[in-house]
């Protein structure tokens, strides 16, 4: 068994019945045009093989690209899809408005080969992952992509790998994290933005020791997760704490770092490793990349052309939160406070109470009102999330929105609440 590193959690896994392709997100602007490569893979189709299926780990645009994935079809023939089966899968859904076939995989075969797809649902039900395990007769891989760890899925997952081995060859897993949290929370002169960008990172890197203790193996491939912010949000680059893959051989003599865009590999046979990445990226290149990304345009502004003026923004968020109300689970008071700009100033608020036993109204006044999240937002994206051309979770993970909490906790069931703030 062979693997292959192309770009963050897309890798090539190869045994002599089946080459596996995971999570191939090349095309620029995921996240509603927030997320670019770095380092950019220009032609990718110049360097991924042909593949004989292609596995999809979860439906967040860093792993599910269906753009890149109809630009694969086109050069090598339509391909099979394997995605997780879940009781509620959008990752089927919304392939399947894009036109593309998948197929829900618990388990799969090819000759001497064996996959096993295993789910992993946490928290919100909109909100999942799942892991990839293949074993090749005595050789065996799991991949755990951007799996948030917890003792349900580590026994299925042990279970399954018992049935094969003791220990794995390989644990491909995520290092680093996402979100819009610290660098959106706070000011960048702010002191404490550094200090929580660096916890940030400490956390990650925790739960990928941990992850290390649960599955034995001879080695380990920190991955995925790997993305810069572009056009006004290019600033907050310097905030996300957001490690180098490298920074992870400090503490783990286990890992490698292979080398991207495909020129790294593993043999997982005869443990020969080629072209490891020796270095940190060089901040000369980071901040030419930076440099590059700084004038693209978000898709907001590229798609929405409405006047403030003709957008009624009470009716539209009044009948959002008349439907979220009715999903919510959340049973106590949590005030939302959206403070709408044009032009970065700001031109009209307006708030809410997501505590689905408070009467359905929009509040005037704000001031006072705790616990609450003030959204400070662009009018036309607040807009594009109202009416389902855009969605909440990826305008938080793409760090579009501006927050100040009041007091600074996370609430995680409130913001779940968003996900269903919607007229769509």
């Amino acid at each position: 068994m062979k693997v292959r590193y192309i770009y963050s959690a897309c890798i090539e896994i190869e045994t002599p019945d089946i080459r596996i392709l995971t999570d191939p997100w090349f095309t620029p602007g995921a996240y509603d045009g927030a997320w670019y490569q770095f380092p950019e893979l220009k032609e990718p189709l110049s360097v991924i093989k042909e593949p004989d299926v292609i596995y999809i780990s979860h439906i967040h645009p860093d792993h599910y690209d269906p753009i890149f994935i109809k630009k694969l079809f086109e050069r090598y023939g339509e391909k099979p899809v394997l995605i997780p089966s879940f009781e509620k899968n959008y990752l089927y859904h919304k392939a399947k408005a894009d036109g593309i076939r998948v197929t829900e995989v618990n388990e799969i075969k090819y000759g001497d080969t064996n996959i096993h797809i295993i789910p992993n649902v946490h928290g919100s039900d909109s909100d999942i992952d799942s892991a990839l395990f293949v074993n090749y007769k005595d050789k065996n891989l799991l991949n755990l992509n951007d799996c948030i760890e917890s003792p349900k899925h580590v026994y299925e997952l042990k279970t399954i790998i018992n049935q094969y081995c003791d220990k794995l060859d390989l644990l491909a897993l995520g290092y680093t994290g996402a979100g819009p949290f610290p660098q959106t929370y706070y000011e960048l002169s702010d002191p404490e933005l550094l200090i929580k960008a660096e916890l940030k990172k400490q956390q990650f890197f925790k739960r990928y020791i941990s992850y290390t203790e649960h599955f034995d193996s001879t080695y380990h491939l920190p991955f995925a997760g790997k993305y810069m912010l572009a056009g006004k949000l290019t600033e907050l680059n310097d905030f996300r704490g957001v490690a180098d893959a490298f920074e992870v051989k400090s503490f783990d003599s286990k890992a490698i770092v292979l080398a991207d865009h495909g020129n790294g590999e593993i043999d997982l046979a005869s443990g020969h490793i080629s072209a490891q990445r020796e270095q940190l990226y060089s901040h000369q290149d980071y901040e030419a990349r930076k440099a590059e990304l700084k004038d693209k345009k978000l898709d907001y502004e590229n798609e929405i052309y409405v006047p403030i003026e003709k957008i009624k923004f009470r009716k539209l968020l009044f009948e959002s939160l008349v439907k979220a109300r009715a999903k919510s689970e959340l049973a106590e008071d949590y005030f939302f406070v959206f403070h709408i700009h044009i032009n970065d100033k700001k031109v009209l608020t307006l708030a809410l109470n997501c505590n689905k036993y408070s009467e359905v109204e929009l509040l005037e006044q704000y001031e006072g009102l705790e616990p609450r999240s003030e959204y400070h937002v662009d009018y036309r994206h607040f807009f594009g999330c109202l009416t389902g051309l855009y969605h909440w979770n990826n305008a938080e993970v793409a760090s579009f929105i501006n927050v100040r909490r009041v007091p600074n906790i996370h609430n995680a069931r409130a913001q779940a609440f968003l996900n269903f703030l919607s007229v769509a």
